[in-house]
């Protein structure tokens, strides 16, 4: 049976030699060597170094902040969806912030993957089959179905999370 997980100690934490953190920081290299990430990397350091790139995400992204708090107040409209759309599109056309957008998601999509497994092993108490990793939905589990979360980013693509209420 796993273990719940809860706040460590300072004295409780891996010493600087443990097998954990060394293969830790072999499945860190593993990734660093990665052809796919250092594609993402390119992708990411253009769009960081374009100032008009970076001003068209930084609106998208208060626009995302907006309809968030639209969505949780209840004052999501049609037309604001409509709006986000039309921004997204003409956002996604723009090659180097649709580029950072896929980076991003790609690199936020390895994370998830590894800490799903991490966190599977450790509640679990065993390594996970495919079948543990299935979640479906948003948040964790579910789906965005609720009257509350219609309209909602599903794949949290303006940065934004669902869950962060």
């Amino acid at each position: 049976m796993g273990v719940e997980m809860g706040m460590s100690s300072s004295t409780d934490t891996l010493p600087a030699n443990s097998v954990i953190l060394e293969r830790t920081r072999e499945l860190c290299s593993a990734i660093l060597d990665w052809p796919g990430y250092k594609e993402q990397v390119t992708h990411i350091e253009a769009f960081l170094a374009d100032d008009d790139a970076k001003a068209s995400y930084r609106a998208f992204a208060e626009l995302g902040d907006e309809m968030h708090r639209k969505q949780h107040a209840g004052e999501l409209t049609d037309v604001d969806i409509e709006k986000y759309e039309g921004e997204k599109k003409a956002l996604d056309g723009k090659p180097l912030v649709g580029g950072f957008l896929a980076a991003q998601e790609s690199l936020n999509e390895i994370h998830k993957t590894v800490a799903t497994h991490v966190a599977k092993t450790l509640e679990l108490g065993r390594l996970p089959e495919p079948e543990d990793l299935e979640s479906g939905g948003c948040c964790g589990g579910g789906s965005c179905s609720s009257e509350e979360e219609k309209g909602h980013d599903h794949d949290h693509s303006d940065g934004g999370g669902c869950c962060s209420h």
